[in-house]
């Protein structure tokens, strides 16, 4: 019965560690989160340890590495392609495995019964309400904890099942390439420019240097975040300073990089007993400009 239901086992899975790489990036499964409001905390904690020792998240990482090759610039794309993915992959027999465990327990029982791919699309038809559930992706910015790396983000997937809401959390790793001439020449160039097709270079030139363009792009959105959370850590010291006791009623600045960073900063990661600060790499892509620039500034003072 296990073969049919793909990728579960019995504490056969693969572990939080446990990493797939391409030529470019680099995927970790780091762990799960399950958010429940109903079940008790003994329970949901029972849900996580299944999924990080009984499921086998390999096919998850290869559809992310998939998505990850086409990463160019807006983080949202990337997080659109692989969310379809993931979707397409969800209502197919190979993801049946995971679907499974997502759907209601009464359908559980039932299905059990079901042995073959014929009975899968049937019920995939009946039930086409249900199938593939609601899943979303973000990529996010690591700032702070052990886990933090100018080429390191955070990649949260999130499925809403009908009995719990479980967050899947993988680390992602942009290697630094420089094998050739040609690429360390690019890097540098890439880190000057937002478009290789401005440049009088071979043809045969310009793709290598787009890909440092990314690569470098990649790497500001993480120093522009950590910029920007530096700079509100050092305003609000500076405003606790000024307001001394009567900080809590002291009136925030009307000043809507504020209200950015604040928005920026809501979401966080827990691992075990640590929490990582991560933002949404969505806005870090929309002040691409800004990001580069400081990324700049910084390289040449330090």
């Amino acid at each position: 019965m296990m073969s049919f239901f793909s990728g579960l086992s019995l504490n056969q899975g693969t572990k939080p560690g446990f990493q797939k790489t391409t030529e470019k990036f680099g995927v970790c499964f780091e762990g799960i989160e399950c958010e429940n409001e109903e079940q008790a905390e003994n329970q949901a904690k029972d849900v996580k340890i299944k999924f990080e020792t009984c499921y086998n998240w390999s096919q998850i990482i290869e559809l992310t590495l998939g998505s990850l090759e086409s990463f160019y610039d807006d983080a949202s794309d990337f997080e659109d392609d692989l969310q379809d993915a993931i979707k397409d992959w969800l209502a197919s027999v190979d993801g049946w495995g995971f679907l499974f465990t997502l759907l209601p327990i009464e359908f559980q029982q039932y299905f059990l019964l079901m042995m073959n791919e014929d009975m899968f699309f049937r019920i995939k038809t009946m039930y086409s309400d249900l199938i593939p559930p609601a899943v979303e992706v973000k990529l996010l910015q690591i700032i702070g904890g052990p886990k933090e790396h100018e080429r390191r983000k955070m990649l949260l997937i999130k499925f809403n099942g009908s009995n719990f809401k479980l967050i899947a959390k993988f680390s992602v790793d942009k290697k630094r390439l420089r094998r050739t001439l040609a690429e360390i020449a690019a890097e540098v160039v890439g880190q000057m420019v937002e478009d290789s097709e401005d440049l009088e270079i071979p043809e045969t030139l310009k793709e290598v240097v787009s890909d440092k363009i990314v690569d470098a792009n990649w790497v500001a959105d993480y120093w522009w975040a950590k910029f920007k959370q530096s700079r509100r850590i050092d305003e609000d010291k500076s405003k606790r300073k000024n307001c001394g006791e009567n900080y809590d009623n002291c009136d925030l600045l009307d000043d809507s990089m504020d209200d950015a960073i604040e928005e920026s900063f809501t979401n966080a990661v827990q691992d075990d007993d640590r929490q990582d600060n991560v933002q949404d790499a969505q806005d870090a892509a929309s002040s691409g400009v800004l990001a580069r620039v400081y990324t700049r500034v910084r390289n040449l003072l330090f």
